[in-house]
C-alpha cells in the first residue's frame, strides 16, 4: 500500500499556521462568505473571559452571524472539508473553497458551523476539531444533525435597538470560533477597533451600495457595538467613516459626528480624464482555450483644496487628525468583484518620506474572470502584481503581463496628483492671508509706544544693516517659512515693519520648543511644530482661534522685553532662556511619560 499523500494527524498544525496574516483578513474571509450567501446583514460577536494565569480578559470566542440564504445539508456537510467548493463558478467573491475552515483555524482549533433554510428551528449543525483530529478522534467531518442554536446567541437573532430590527430567523448561518488562541490583539476594544477599520476598507463597496450591513458586538456589553461605515481610501463616498467641515479643515469627523460633513477627496479630473475614472479592456485565456476581454476600471481622487491648501491648513497638514488618517489610507487598492483584496504601493510609486502621496487616491477594480492575470491567492489575500522585466515574458504574446499594462497609464497619473498636491501647498496664500492677528495687536501696540521703541535691538539692526539685504532675507523667509510663493515689494516692506512675525515650521522634535531671531530687524518668533510642546500643547490650543492669540501674545510680550534688553544683558539672557527650555522639556517629558517611584 502506498503512503497518504497528507497525514492529517501530523497536518493539524501546519494548517493553522498556513494562509492569513492578521485576524483581519481571517474575519474578512468569513464575511465573504456571508455576502457571497446574499446576506444583508452580519454580526461579528467578540466574547472574552478572564485568563486564569493573566487575570486579564482576552478573547475567547468570535462568533459570526448572518441573515443570508443558508446551507442545505449536502453543502453544510462539505462546508470545513478543505479543498472542498461548491462555488466553482466565477460570479462573486466565492470560488476557491477553502476559506471557512482554513480562516477558522488560523485563530481556533474549533470551529462550530449552524445553518438553516426553513426556520431556525431546522438548523443542522457541522464541527471541526483540529486537536481531536491530531489525536485521532476526530476522522472526518460529521453528516449534518438537528441541532439548536447555542443560548448564548439566542439573543442576536432578533435584535433590536431603538431605530433598527434585525431577524436572522427565516434563514441564515452561524460560525462560531470556539477557544481562540490566536487572536491578536486579544482584548475586545483594541480588536473592535481594528476590525472597524479594516472590514469598513474591504467592504465598503457592499456598506456603500446598502448590499450589505455589518456590526461588531462586544458580547459582555449587550450596549456596545458598532456600525461598520465604508473606509475609503479613496475619500470619495459620502457615507464614509472620515469625513470633513470645510469649516474646520484640520478636524476629522468620524462615523458622521458632526455637521456641514462632506468627503475630504475629490474624482481627479484632466482634460483626457473627465470622470476620474479610466477603463481598460485586458485580454485574458478563458477556461474553453479562447482569448476573451474583460474590463478593468480604475479610479482616481486628489485631495480637495478646501481641506489642504495654506488657506485651509497653514501649517503642516499631516500633522493634524486629518492628514494622520490619510496616511494610513495611502497606497493603491486592488478590489475583485466589488472587495478590496490588497492594498500596497505595487511598485507604482516611490515615496521617500514625500507626504504628498497620501493625498491622493487610486483603485483598480476587476471581475472574477482576471483571476489569474492578477495572479489572486486562493485565499483572496493578495494579488501578485508585480514588475515584470522584458526578458521575463514573450512581447509578442497576445496576453501580456498585467502590471506592464497597468503602469503607464497608473504611474503617470499619480505622479501628476504628486506634483499638483505639491503645488497647491507651495502656491497657496499672499502675505495679508497670512496675517496673524497677534502680530497685528503688538504693531498697534508699539505704535501708539513708538517713543519706547527706538533703543531695541531690532532698531539697532536695522540703523546698521542695508536696506536691500534686509530686502533679500526677508523675501526668503516669506518664501520657505511663511508659504507666499512670490512676495511683492509691499509685503516684504510690511512683513519687515512688522514689530512681531510669527513662523510655524519643522525644527526638530529635539529643537527647542520655540525661538526667536532680531537679525532682520524685526522680531520673527519660530514656533516649532515638530517639539511635544506644540504636539501635545499648543496644537490643541490653536483649535480656538481666540486661545491662539492669546499665547502668541503671551510670546510675544516676551520676546520684546528681550528685544528692550541693555545690550551688556544678551548673552546672559540666552543663557537663562536656554535653561528654561531645557525644563520646560524636562517638564514635559515628566508629564507625558511620570516617573516611577
Amino acid at each position: 500500500m502506498g503512503a497518504s499523500i497528507v497525514d492529517i494527524k501530523n497536518f493539524g498544525d501546519a494548517l493553522r499556521s498556513s494562509g492569513y496574516k492578521d485576524i483581519e483578513s481571517a474575519v474578512s474571509e468569513i464575511i465573504d462568505n456571508s455576502v457571497e450567501a446574499e446576506a444583508k446583514d452580519v454580526f461579528v460577536i467578540l466574547k472574552d473571559e478572564v485568563n486564569p494565569v493573566s487575570g486579564k480578559k482576552n478573547i475567547s470566542e468570535i462568533g459570526f452571524l448572518d441573515n443570508g440564504i443558508g446551507m442545505n445539508a449536502d453543502i453544510l456537510g462539505k462546508c470545513l472539508g478543505l479543498g472542498v467548493s461548491t462555488r466553482q463558478e466565477r460570479k462573486g467573491m466565492g470560488r476557491f473553497g477553502v476559506g471557512l475552515p482554513q480562516a477558522s483555524l488560523y485563530a481556533c482549533p474549533e470551529v462550530y458551523v449552524y445553518s438553516w433554510q426553513n426556520g431556525i428551528e431546522n438548523a443542522k449543525f457541522v464541527y471541526l476539531n483540529i486537536n481531536q483530529v491530531k489525536s485521532g478522534e476526530q476522522t472526518e467531518i460529521p453528516d449534518p444533525k438537528p441541532c439548536e442554536v447555542p443560548d448564548f446567541y439566542k439573543y442576536y437573532i432578533s435584535w433590536q435597538n431603538l431605530m433598527e430590527h434585525f431577524d436572522f430567523s427565516e434563514h441564515g448561518t452561524l460560525v462560531i470560533w470556539k477557544n481562540c488562541d490566536r487572536v491578536q490583539p486579544k482584548t475586545i476594544p483594541a480588536l473592535k477597533s481594528r476590525l472597524e477599520f479594516s472590514i469598513g476598507q474591504k467592504f465598503r463597496h457592499y456598506i456603500h451600495d446598502k448590499k450589505s450591513a455589518i456590526k461588531i458586538f462586544n458580547a459582555g456589553n449587550k450596549d456596545d457595538f458598532t456600525s461598520v461605515f465604508p473606509n475609503d481610501p479613496l475619500f470619495l463616498m459620502n457615507d464614509n467613516y472620515a469625513l470633513g467641515n470645510p469649516e474646520k479643515p484640520k478636524e476629522l469627523f468620524e462615523r458622521g459626528n458632526g455637521e456641514s460633513l462632506e468627503p475630504i477627496f475629490e474624482p481627479y479630473t484632466t482634460e483626457v480624464n473627465k470622470t476620474g475614472e479610466r477603463l481598460l479592456n485586458i485580454k485574458y485565456l478563458s477556461k474553453d482555450g479562447s482569448i476573451k476581454t474583460s474590463e478593468v476600471k480604475i479610479r482616481y481622487s486628489v485631495v480637495k483644496n478646501k481641506f489642504y491648501d495654506q488657506t485651509a491648513i497653514e501649517n503642516d497638514p499631516g500633522r493634524y487628525a486629518i492628514g494622520k488618517y490619510a496616511k494610513r489610507l495611502e497606497g493603491v487598492s486592488i478590489v475583485r468583484a466589488g472587495r478590496e483584496i490588497d492594498f500596497r504601493k505595487f511598485d507604482f510609486y516611490e515615496n521617500v518620506n514625500e507626504p504628498e502621496h497620501r493625498w491622493w487616491g487610486c483603485e483598480i477594480l476587476f471581475n472574477p474572470e482576471l483571476d489569474e492575470i492578477f495572479g489572486v491567492s486562493n485565499n483572496k489575500q493578495y494579488v501578485e502584481l508585480k514588475k515584470l522585466e522584458t526578458q521575463d515574458f514573450d512581447d509578442s504574446n497576445e496576453i501580456q503581463p498585467i502590471w506592464n499594462i497597468l503602469s503607464e497609464e497608473v504611474s503617470a497619473t499619480i505622479s501628476d496628483m504628486y506634483k499638483r498636491n505639491k503645488e497647491i501647498r507651495k502656491s497657496s496664500r499672499s502675505l495679508a492671508e497670512n496675517a496673524i492677528p497677534a502680530s497685528t495687536q503688538v504693531a498697534n501696540i508699539v505704535e501708539e509706544n513708538a517713543d519706547d521703541n527706538q533703543d531695541t535691538e531690532t532698531a539697532n539692526i536695522r540703523k546698521i544693516t542695508p536696506v536691500e539685504q534686509l530686502e533679500q532675507a526677508g523675501e526668503k523667509v516669506l518664501i520657505e517659512d511663511v508659504g507666499v510663493e512670490q512676495p511683492t515689494k509691499d509685503e516684504i516692506y510690511r512683513f519687515l515693519n512688522n514689530s512681531v512675525n510669527f513662523v510655524y515650521k519643522d525644527i526638530g522634535k529635539f529643537g527647542p520648543a520655540f525661538d526667536y531671531s532680531f537679525s532682520l530687524g524685526t522680531s520673527v518668533i519660530t514656533i516649532n511644530i515638530a517639539h511635544k510642546f506644540y504636539t501635545s500643547f499648543f496644537e490643541k490650543v490653536s483649535e480656538d482661534s481666540n486661545s491662539k492669540t492669546t499665547f502668541e501674545l503671551f510670546l510675544a510680550a516676551f520676546v520684546q522685553a528681550v528685544n528692550k534688553t541693555n545690550p551688556q544683558q544678551r548673552d546672559e539672557n540666552d543663557r537663562l532662556i536656554s535653561t528654561w527650555l531645557k525644563r520646560l522639556d524636562d517638564y514635559i517629558d515628566e508629564q507625558l511619560n511620570p516617573s516611577k517611584e
